[in-house]
């Protein structure tokens, strides 16, 4: 093993802070492309940053609803048609219906050429609203811990987001995303938490556990929570640990999140002294087994069902938590793939391919599980080419594309990361990177 420092290198953890936005903001466009060949026939190769299409021929965004009276939608609401769908559908032959079924079996209300794209509002090098609430984390923090104190608060930091959130957006005046994120998309966790705060509960209670709602176990949860980390990064593992778990829970009070935030920090934190990528993602796998539904599996059970609610609580949980028998490691499912399967969309996919291992959706044990794969194969020597395929790959493409990029920008320091400068928002990011960096 090749030897590693004892302290923490700032310029590895700020090259980590870009990185998760440069690969958030690269997988915009490609952003929940399930099949790989539409993501093309839209967009071709995906090898720079590019804006978002005004549609998305699998996007579910008008099959989503928002119940709240506190106003987070803004100009956006109309997107979110969710509520009326089943007195429209009444209207509609049993063919039509169908046409207005997403990949997953869900109905949508429109059809493929009619859906707008998740981020049809954002412009080249924008960061999803995600990847907006960890810059805000990254804001707050600077500003709380400021001259080497401690003085983050949960429940002041939840305040803040209440208030990002019910800013208007402004994107004329507001292109850096300080004021809002101006994203059309916002996932069920930031929904819910608003349709609760509308009812006048605590804001420490707004957030959806994963037991009530599988896709609480999204990556999402984890991208959030890295901001922290690398704040605390001179603090004992189990107390960075700790720290991430807690500022995740405000949001996603999710045990696969939890599992993998366990994971990610002693990662980072092992790169951030300098050591070998591949050495440190070995240590981080053999923690690890994988999911034990493949890709493929998964996505066939929804069809099968038409869609992911209608499968019984007790075995949607256990398509999450089930796991390949303690004699396979994550460690060995990736070797294995590496050594055997040439093609990405084999490894990782959601319907186009016969037999994909892994699944390109948002679940935390099946998105990491590519993140470590694609760091694995491609991170060392090129990591631009692992950015490109995390895209390429489609799926929750974001998420995915921000912790990858915080531990490529962990190996390899800011000056070795791909589109840094192609951020939209890269002067007000450089402060803000600074800012938190200075805490240290």
């Amino acid at each position: 093993m090749a030897a590693s420092s004892s302290s923490i290198d700032k310029e590895r953890v700020a090259a980590s802070l870009y990185g998760m936005l440069v690969g958030d903001a690269v997988a915009v466009p490609a952003h929940w492309f399930y099949s790989p060949t539409k993501l093309r026939a839209d967009y071709g190769e995906i090898t720079e940053m590019v804006a978002p299409k005004a549609t998305h021929a699998e996007s579910m965004v008008q099959g989503m609803s928002y119940s709240g009276t506190i106003d987070i939608m803004h100009d956006k609401a109309r997107f979110y048609t969710g509520n009326s769908l089943a007195t429209e559908a009444q209207k509609l032959t049993k063919e039509e219906i169908e046409a207005r079924r997403d990949g997953h079996g869900n109905y949508i209300g429109v059809t493929e050429d009619a859906r707008v794209h998740y981020h049809a509002s954002l412009k080249k090098g924008q960061n999803t609203v995600n990847s907006c609430i960890a810059r805000l984390v990254m804001r707050y923090i600077a500003e709380k811990n400021a001259g080497q104190v401690d003085g983050y608060d949960p429940d002041e930091f939840l305040e803040r987001f209440v208030e990002y959130m019910k800013a208007n957006p402004d994107p004329k005046n507001d292109p850096y995303q300080l004021i809002n994120h101006n994203d059309i998309y916002m996932d069920v966790y930031v929904r819910h938490f608003f349709e609760m705060a509308s009812q006048g509960t605590r804001l420490r209670d707004c957030p959806k556990n994963q037991r009530d709602a599988w896709s609480i176990g999204s990556l999402d949860g984890v991208v959030m929570c890295i901001p922290t980390m690398a704040a605390y990064a001179n603090e004992p593992e189990a107390w960075v640990i700790g720290r991430a778990v807690e500022h995740h829970m405000l949001t996603h009070r999710s045990i696969t999140v939890t599992a993998i935030v366990s994971v990610l920090a002693p990662l980072l934190l092992e790169l951030w002294k300098g050591a070998p990528l591949k050495e440190a993602l070995d240590r981080a796998m053999d923690k690890m087994r994988p999911p034990k539904i493949s890709g493929r599996e998964l996505r066939d059970s929804y069809v099968g069902k038409g869609g992911p609610g209608r499968i019984p609580k007790d075995k949607k949980w256990l398509q999450h938590m089930e796991l390949m028998p303690p004699s396979t490691t994550t460690k060995d499912l990736v070797h294995e793939l590496i050594a055997n399967v040439e093609d990405d969309e084999d490894v990782a996919g959601c319907g186009d391919r016969e037999a994909s291992r892994l699944s390109t959706m948002c679940y935390c044990e099946q998105a990491f599980t590519v993140v470590l794969y694609l760091a694995y194969k491609y991170g060392s020597e090129d990591p631009r080419k692992a950015l490109l395929q995390n895209v390429m790959v489609g799926g929750h493409s974001t998420a995915r594309g921000a912790v990858l990029g915080a531990i490529l920008g962990a190996a390899h320091g800011v000056d070795n990361l791909p589109f840094v400068d192609d951020l939209c928002a890269k002067e007000a990011i450089d402060k803000e990177v600074s800012g938190l960096i200075a805490t240290l």
